[in-house]
């Protein structure tokens, strides 16, 4: 969810050089070498969806199937080995996403309207969600976060907040309401930048103080809302304004991880966004020029961000994924406390679409279909 618009834009046109991401391509660069799959993950008897998540150590992998009998079934056990199955047909026809947190997993559906089940370590759905626009995993606190946006009569806009803990507990249920100017209801004035720490906390701007002797108002400062009590922190005024805005821009494009790779302006290349008030650019160590930046995906897994990007590279034949091809997808993990980028492999792909995967611990999973129509996940250790 993207920060509300406000009348700085002309402010946030002052990008300082230093924040934008060089992408320098030696010829000395080397593609990433191809990554050798370990596992293999199969329909038991049905078709197999194309949502599927690891936990967090990468131990367990669950998977949706639609089974012969008309059935939706979860299936969880480690990658490749014997499953433990639920019928989650209850629930949903239609599901369209899987998270798994601290050995639970939120099946999310889409019938019109999102909605996610909370499905236990036994297998038994202990919960529903509220309909809701997007969600996402919050790493700290551990948390299932589902949020909503709407337009108000009035030009106000309401974002509704689901937190739930990863046993199905209710976090936090709360409405924040923005009017037309970027003001927050019931927050003493405060006005609204954008939503941080996975829509728990807001980033606001607190009018600066009015000297009446010299008739000067001081500079803006600027804190951090909690969502839940509707209290703000401390508030600071940055050393260098038009960065810090430019920092509160790009955070806000998502919220959801403590740091976030972003692209920079003009998608010339990449930033990392965080953790802190900070933004740097971000060196690949391999050739720039072979990557498509609207391909980025991204996820964390412990503490370090694991990130992919289509390759093409046109000098490569065209082949299948036991071969090197003219395209691929690259994954990469990111240190976010160096900004270091560490190179993990490729998996060869016959095509440019969009091929789903999941990291956790230290496995990859990658969804591909298979001769007879039916898709298959391919599980390879970095």
């Amino acid at each position: 969810m993207r920060p509300m618009k406000r009348n700085m834009s002309s402010r946030l046109l002052f990008v300082p050089a230093c924040l934008l991401a060089c992408w320098i391509a030696a010829p000395a660069l080397a593609a990433p070498k191809q990554l050798k799959p370990s596992g293999k993950v199969t329909a038991s008897e049905g078709l197999l969806h194309d949502a599927f998540a690891f936990d967090e150590t990468g131990g367990k992998l669950a998977t949706i199937e639609f089974s012969s009998k008309g059935t939706v079934q979860l299936r969880v056990g480690p990658p490749g080995g014997k499953a433990r199955v639920s019928d989650i047909s209850s629930f949903t026809s239609t599901p369209e996403k899987l998270l798994g947190l601290s050995g639970h997993w939120f099946v999310v559906s889409n019938e019109g309207r999102r909605r996610a089940a909370m499905v236990d370590p036994s297998g038994r759905i202990r919960r529903t969600t509220q309909s809701f626009d997007d969600c996402e995993v919050s790493i700290s606190p551990k948390a299932f976060v589902a949020f909503s946006e709407k337009n108000e009569s009035g030009g106000n806009r309401r974002f509704s907040i689901q937190a739930y803990k990863p046993d199905g507990g209710t976090l936090m249920l709360q409405d924040v309401v923005v009017d037309g100017g970027g003001t927050i209801a019931g927050a003493g004035g405060l006005t609204f930048l954008g939503f941080t720490n996975s829509h728990f906390s807001i980033m606001v701007e607190r009018p600066g103080t009015f000297n009446r002797k010299t008739d000067v108002r001081q500079p803006p400062q600027f804190a951090i809302l909690d969502v839940k009590t509707n209290k703000a922190g401390a508030g600071k005024t940055p050393p260098k304004l038009a960065n810090f805005l430019e920092y509160v821009h790009k955070r806000g494009e998502k919220p959801d991880l403590p740091a976030v790779i972003v692209l920079a302006e003009g998608q010339n290349g990449y930033e990392l966004v965080g953790p802190g008030e900070k933004v740097r650019a971000i060196n690949l160590t391999v050739p720039a020029q072979d990557y498509d930046p609207s391909t980025l995906q991204q996820h964390q897994v412990g503490n370090k961000v694991v990130f992919s990007l289509l390759a093409d590279r046109p000098g490569r034949k065209k082949g299948d994924m036991n071969e090197e091809t003219r395209f691929a997808l690259d994954f990469f993990s990111l240190d976010p406390a160096s900004g270091k980028v560490t190179v993990l492999g490729e998996v060869a792909l016959p095509d440019k679409q969009p091929y789903p995967w999941s990291a956790g611990g230290n496995k990859i999973a990658v969804q591909r279909k298979t001769a007879d129509g039916n898709r298959e996940i391919l599980i390879y250790s970095r």
